[in-house]
């Protein structure tokens, strides 16, 4: 199926949410789902595009849980269905899949339907202003339909892991350091973002917000229970939900400004039908990164060069294993014998380093955004 023929599916502005939990109740959850949102199924190649940035336990809230996936792989197999698990975990090269599916327990639940995306990369030209060619795994390529499973959390660059930062995971190996070095800005990052989203907008997208995660994400913020499942074809439209839902403006998220400007989604609430669960979550806690409201769509659009937060290493945390040195897209972070060190000229405050650090030993240090956001509350 090639991209143009997916396009009709941009305009759709129905979004469902529900109460769930990891327990059996999801099977019916999922069905659900798939009836409200079919396709053509029987048969079909299918590829489940859960997200799993790293080898972290589901209690955490970093990786999509694997009851959801479990749910989707047996629903999917009942329609006849040609099934596909996969992502591109990380940065940290082709051996680290096998490895953070089986930690984050999507290896077990998966079976025989995972496979390693990271071993089939196909080079594509792209139309994007950062960055004239991308590898791309070859199943998300030639798959004829792509459910993509994000988990509801933060994240210190993006504001949100979403339907559409999930996305990200299209990219195989080193192509993401690339993709970070090109876009050395969180505006021109949203852009480069929403540039690889549109090289195949997922059929369905079904967002895991049970088990989400508030703070400094996408791996060392605070896992909180929220209990619900949002469902979209349109992963735009779907974000949007989530950040409405969580109190904050959808513009204030710089790929989602991005996208609804382009017209690949609808981002403004009152035009989004919402089905079912319509309560809003209280005092969830974004990142030290964001600035909400208004001024946070003037800032993130215009002056992020000027609202910058930095990375830090708490010493008593670091255990000098060299991981954020390692994924340093620009080479700022570098390895002394008292331990990381970060090169202030070099940092592009991608958090690349603080979102790897399996010690949670990177701490962020801003400097104009200190003064125009309040503290993050906590969730209740």
């Amino acid at each position: 199926m090639s991209p143009d023929s997916r396009t009709g599916q941009m305009n759709d502005a129905s979004v469902l949410i529900r109460q769930g939990q990891y327990d059996q109740s999801l099977d019916r959850l999922v069905e659900e789902i798939f009836t409200l949102f079919p396709g053509p199924r029987n048969t079909s190649k299918v590829l489940v595009k859960p997200n799993m940035l790293g080898p972290h336990p589901p209690e955490k809230g970093v990786t999509t849980h694997p009851a959801l996936v479990g749910a989707v792989i047996r629903v999917l197999r009942d329609q006849g269905a040609r099934v596909m698990v996969g992502d591109n975990p990380g940065m940290s090269g082709y051996g680290r899949s096998r490895k953070a599916a089986r930690e984050c327990g999507l290896l077990e639940c998966a079976g025989q339907h995972y496979e390693n995306l990271s071993l089939s990369p196909v080079r594509i030209k792209t139309d994007s202003a950062h960055f004239q060619e991308i590898s791309i795994s070859r199943q998300v390529l030639e798959a004829d339909e792509v459910i993509n499973l994000p988990k509801l959390k933060t994240h210190c660059l993006t504001v949100l892991t979403g339907a559409v930062k999930n996305t990200f995971g299209y990219v195989v190996g080193a192509d993401k350091m690339r993709i970070h070095a090109a876009c050395p800005t969180p505006a021109r990052f949203a852009e480069g973002l929403v540039d690889i989203y549109c090289i195949r907008p997922p059929e369905l997208n079904i967002m895991d917000g049970i088990l989400a995660m508030e703070g400094n994400g996408p791996s060392n913020g605070k896992p909180v229970f929220l209990g619900r499942v949002l469902a979209s074809t349109n992963g735009v439209t779907l974000d949007a939900a989530a950040v409405h839902m969580l109190g904050q403006r959808p513009g204030a998220v710089p790929h989602l400004d991005v996208a609804g400007r382009r017209g690949l989604g609808e981002t403004d609430p009152a035009r989004i039908k919402i089905l079912g669960e319509q309560s809003p979550v209280r005092g969830f806690g974004f990142p030290r990164t964001f600035v909400p409201g208004l001024v946070g769509i003037v800032l993130n659009r215009y002056l992020s060069r000027w609202t910058v937060t930095l990375p830090e290493i708490v010493a008593e945390r670091c255990t000098g294993c060299g991981i954020c040195v390692s994924h340093c897209p620009v080479e700022a972070m570098v390895l002394t014998p008292g331990g990381p060190g970060l090169d202030r000229g070099k940092c592009i405050s991608c958090y690349c380093c603080q979102e790897m650090c399996p010690e949670n030993a990177v701490r962020l240090s801003g400097r104009f955004l200190n003064l125009v956001q309040g503290r993050s509350r906590k969730c209740r």
